[in-house]
């Protein structure tokens, strides 16, 4: 199983299960914290990509905020739950080549 150098992926480990490769897809352990990372208090309705829209200005940098926040599945968020959110640096920059 091959992915692109761009794909958030890339370095990912590779499992067998049940004869079948497929990728880990969540980040192992803790990310690390930047010094302008931002806490940010969920509220009622505010899901993960509504967030990147608000602090990127883009939904489809959701996955940016879950990988900063690997001890919770994406979808368990609740109302009073404390995000990390990366930095607009780190959520849009790219792979290395």
């Amino acid at each position: 199983m091959s992915t692109r150098r761009t794909s958030r992926y890339h370095a990912s480990r590779r499992y067998e299960v049940d004869g079948v490769v497929t990728l880990g897809q969540r980040l192992q352990g803790h990310p690390p914290e930047f010094s302008d990372s931002v806490r940010h208090t969920v509220v009622g309705g505010e899901t993960l990509d509504s967030l990147a829209k608000l602090y990127y200005g883009r939904e489809d940098l959701w996955w940016r905020i879950a990988d900063m926040n690997p001890e919770r599945f994406p979808l368990d968020w609740q109302p009073g739950d404390v995000v990390v959110i990366p930095p607009v640096r780190i959520a849009t920059r790219t792979p290395r080549s």
